[in-house]
């Protein structure tokens, strides 16, 4: 079922009611975030007296440390007064909203509402199905006021998982700031005109991998998997394929304290993880291990994979991996570059070869070559 977005901005740029009353649904949202009997209640208040001492004293590096340590920043209820805090974002400047011409007229509009009217199952259960339509307005409000005062930036499918988050957590107004400080950032990669750089960057889990697990790495590189099931991972920081809340703004805390290729470091962290999975239950194929690791475990030790990935972090730094991903670009594009010769051959009726291996290779360029939708 999808919600049809609705815009009506002959009257106010902010919906009316849907907000009050979102506002006083956020208590189940953020005790959907911090279960009790997952974070011991001793521990919390401790963090959440620190929290509220660095908050008075500005102390950021304080702040960074609560939201990288065990359990994050614990609630929503935090989460509203650190993030901004984390990214020196204040209320203090006064900002002109987009007219509604403005909105409706941007060119990237209809993508959008389209990618939003997909964004049901990341609402949490207890946002109603009337408050859904409203926050949908919101939502692509949002990133069209992000692309409109930063048209050097591209929208991208996945980014409106990213929006989504901060709007559930901070409201409309703070959500525009700080996805647009992040957009400037940590996402600014994944907006680029082109997806290369996005795709160059993906391919340094594989020297990591190798690195730490040669079995492992043997056994994906000779399945030709390629970097396509961890797209969506990256580019919306795991918002996308994860289906609990709670641990989409825990990564959120970790990761906005991060520089931006910690990502990278984490999904490097979550496939040698499920490493076993792999090796015992994959054939040497690229749709085998792609279609395990298009599924997400529920419960997963993201404590655990956030300890792996500083490790990972601390251990290999990317520039010494470059030289190293730009031949295995190169390898793959001269590998492309021949398939796609040999194709060409096989049209022409000078090579016999079956027609599966025919298709195979047909599907593999397919595959590299196609978006992903999100």
């Amino acid at each position: 079922i999808y919600y049809n977005i609705r815009v009506h901005y002959k009257t106010r740029m902010v919906v009316h009611g849907v907000e009050e009353s979102f506002l006083r649904n956020r208590r189940h949202i953020s005790a959907v975030a911090a279960p009790d009997n997952e974070y011991p209640k001793k521990t919390k208040r401790n963090k959440v007296s620190q929290m509220e001492k660095y908050l008075l004293e500005s102390n950021i590096d304080g702040l960074k440390f609560l939201a990288i340590s065990e359990g994050g920043l614990v609630h929503d209820a935090h989460r509203r007064k650190v993030w901004p805090a984390l990214l020196g974002i204040t209320m203090l400047e006064t900002l002109v909203p987009p007219t509604s011409e403005d909105i409706l007229n941007h060119k990237d509009y209809h993508q959008v509402v389209m990618d939003v009217n997909r964004s049901l199952k990341r609402f949490p259960p207890c946002i109603s199905d009337e408050q859904r339509p409203g926050l949908q307005e919101q939502l692509t409000r949002i990133i069209i006021r992000v692309l409109g005062a930063h048209p050097e930036l591209c929208y991208y499918q996945g980014y409106h998982d990213v929006a989504i988050t901060f709007l559930l957590v901070v409201g409309e107004e703070m959500g525009f700031r700080i996805l647009e400080k992040l957009s400037l950032s940590h996402l600014k990669p994944f907006m680029a005109s082109t997806m290369e750089e996005t795709s160059y960057f993906l391919q340094f889990m594989y020297p990591i991998i190798k690195r730490e697990n040669s079995e492992l790495f043997d056994f994906i590189e000779e399945s030709d998997l390629g970097t396509i099931f961890s797209l969506p991972w990256v580019i919306t920081w795991f918002g996308h394929v994860l289906n609990d809340y709670s641990d989409v703004v825990r990564l959120y805390d970790y990761f906005m304290v991060q520089p931006p290729e910690m990502s990278i470091y984490f999904a490097t962290a979550l496939v040698l993880f499920r490493s076993s999975e792999i090796l015992e239950r994959c054939e040497r194929d690229m749709a085998s291990i792609h279609s395990l690791l298009g599924r997400i475990p529920l419960r997963l030790p993201f404590e655990d994979l956030i300890k792996d990935s500083l490790r990972l972090y601390e251990k290999y730094n990317l520039k010494s991996l470059a030289k190293e991903v730009d031949q295995r670009i190169q390898r793959e594009n001269d590998q492309i570059n021949d398939r796609r010769k040999m194709i060409s051959t096989m049209r022409h009726g000078r090579l016999g070869f079956k027609k599966l291996y025919l298709l195979k290779i047909v599907g593999k360029i397919a595959l590299l070559s196609t978006p992903v939708i999100l």
